[in-house]
């Protein structure tokens, strides 16, 4: 405005003067850059605000040391910059508020303004943009949020900190004129070694958010409440758990939740009848195309019911997290049982695709292994080849057939690295990896008896029962017609008979078992219309199977070893 006013006869000649053309034009800022004035506040007003805070125990001190002595009459650099960690945006801003007033307070700081950027591996800054904020914030304070963490084995492969080293190497040329606070998050420790890494001589106070027991963290909960003009009911105050640690994003979750509540039943009565959403979701029947092809398989009525019950408990889970309650006691990993050709493999598959569907994983993936898939041929293979497949499988199910092959008759071979492994890549990776393992009843339970860590972290147990005759001529029914086929009542008497006779057999394979029957009679009948006359095959005959084409297989009977001599 001042330049077309003829006050500024070259609004880019200043710029360029004042090394500030990168930071007016915000087209190449690929960052969030903001700027504000704090206002002025008393000693008494800090420390008062500083309790509402919770971190007592490191930003009391600070500004003590702040306040020790005598007021100077002018800035002589600074001494020490901050880095302020937290989780909650809030926190970390109102503490750099009340750093600057006090700072200021007390001569140590010519200005209240405040310039801030926040910045992580995905946003570029250039070192040129860089130095020209810092240029800029001369007798002020730049305030630098970082998001995330640091993988140094990331950094090594693609110099995605380089940005960090820019930062700091800024700072330190600028440390005397510029105070710096640093925005990180809880439990950084990578990334603060990192900052000092690069920072060289200067130093820093640290500044942490401290966790709240329960009587703070009600003390939280009643002046938020107190905030919003309510009073704290038992409702609210029976949601802090005694002994439980809190963070203020946690209790903040908690009381929006109760306020939102409150609000509906008591200030807004009318509203009371109304469904809260995460109410509707829970009643909500799991959806997707998936869920319908586990609904419309034959039999499976108990893994169904079990199946139902563990995506109830995945959306309770999500309900509890969303709550603000911790849900690190829950685990989500299964174990299927069940004889061959009861549907195991069939119904992971599903499931993957059903959490998927519903929300709880992300990806719905399902990666299938067996023993020759975790151990490895020689010492030092299994562990990373475990761990492998455990990334393979992030977002969705890692299914282990036959699980007890790892350790069967095996007593300290690979398979023992390969469990260990396993339990601890399932702690790893518990809200991102569900682990279900599969095999034989009996087999499971010796597995389980040598493995009781294993069992410990087993949330839902499955078994897949045995199909009964009907249930196994409607499979064959089922296969027929996806193959195009009908089976003739006759046909189907003879299957039936089949499968009463074969359920008898040791090794029956139950809808595998059903699956050769069907291929067999389609053989049977394609070779009983080549012989037949050509212009008499109808339709109907390409398409029906018939009685004749069902071979009756010889049944072998188990040999039973008697003890004694032979008559």
């Amino acid at each position: 405005m001042a330049e077309h006013e003829e006050y500024i006869t070259d609004e880019e000649a200043v710029l360029k003067e004042f090394e500030l053309e990168d930071l007016v034009n915000r087209r190449r800022l690929e960052f969030d850059f903001a700027e504000r004035i704090v206002p002025k506040c008393s000693k008494d007003g800090i420390y008062l605000a500083s309790n509402k805070y919770y971190a007592k125990e490191s930003l009391g001190p600070e500004l003590d040391r702040i306040y020790f002595g005598m007021p100077k009459k002018k800035v002589y650099g600074h001494p020490v910059h901050y880095m302020i960690e937290s989780d909650d945006e809030r926190i970390q801003n109102g503490i750099t508020h009340l750093l600057v007033q006090s700072l200021n307070d007390v001569g140590r700081i010519n200005s209240r303004r405040i310039s801030k950027i926040e910045l992580s591996p995905r946003y570029y800054c250039s070192k040129g943009i860089l130095e020209a904020l810092y240029k800029s914030c001369t007798g002020g304070t730049l305030v630098v949020r970082f998001f995330g963490q640091v993988d140094d084995a990331v950094d090594q492969m693609d110099g995605g900190l380089a940005y960090l080293e820019d930062v700091c190497n800024c700072f330190r040329r600028h440390c005397c004129d510029v105070l710096t606070i640093f925005q990180l998050p809880l439990e950084c420790t990578s990334l603060r070694m990192k900052i000092y890494e690069y920072i060289g001589d200067c130093s820093f106070v640290e500044v942490k958010q401290e966790q709240m027991e329960d009587e703070v963290a009600i003390s939280y909960l009643k002046d938020r409440a107190k905030q919003r003009g309510l009073r704290a009911d038992k409702n609210l105050i029976e949601r802090v758990e005694d002994g439980h640690m809190y963070l203020t994003p946690e209790l903040d979750v908690i009381f929006d939740e109760w306020y939102s509540r409150k609000l509906k039943t008591t200030v807004y009565k009318q509203y009371k009848d109304i469904s809260e959403p995460k109410k509707l979701l829970l009643e909500r029947k799991p959806k997707g195309t998936a869920y319908e092809e586990l609904e419309s398989m034959i039999g499976l009525d108990s893994a169904k019911k079990m199946i139902q019950q563990a995506i109830d408990s995945y959306k309770a889970q999500k309900m509890f997290k969303d709550k603000g309650l911790s849900v690190d006691t829950f685990c989500n990993h299964m174990i299927f049982t069940g004889n061959p050709g009861t549907a195991k493999t069939s119904v992971a598959r599903l499931f993957a695709r059903i959490l998927r569907d519903n929300g709880v994983i992300s990806k719905g993936h399902i990666v299938e292994v067996g023993r020759s898939d975790l151990v490895g041929k020689y010492i030092g293979w299994t562990a990373p080849t475990v761990k492998k497949k455990f990334k393979e499988a992030l977002g969705g199910i890692l299914f282990i057939d036959e699980a007890y092959s790892l350790v069967d008759d095996r007593n300290g071979s690979y398979g023992d690295e390969a469990i260990n492994t396993i339990v601890q890549e399932m702690e790893n990776y518990r809200d991102e990896v569900i682990v279900i393992f599969a095999g034989y009843p009996d087999k499971m339970e010796e597995f389980l008896d040598k493995n009781p860590g294993l069992r410990s972290r087993i949330a839902h147990f499955i078994h897949f029962e045995d199909y009964n005759e009907v249930e196994l001529c409607q499979i064959a029914t089922h296969i027929a017609s996806q193959k195009g086929m009908v089976i003739e009542d006759e046909a189907m008497e003879k299957i039936k008979g089949i499968m009463e006779t074969a359920k008898e057999q040791s090794d029956f394979g139950n809808g595998r078992y059903v699956r050769n029957v069907i291929e067999k009679a389609r053989m049977a009948q394609s070779s009983r219309l080549v012989h037949m006359d050509f212009d008499s095959i109808s339709q109907d005959d390409i398409k029906t199977i018939r009685a004749e084409d069902i071979e009756i297989p010889m049944q072998t009977k188990r040999k039973v070893n008697r003890i004694g001599f032979a008559g």
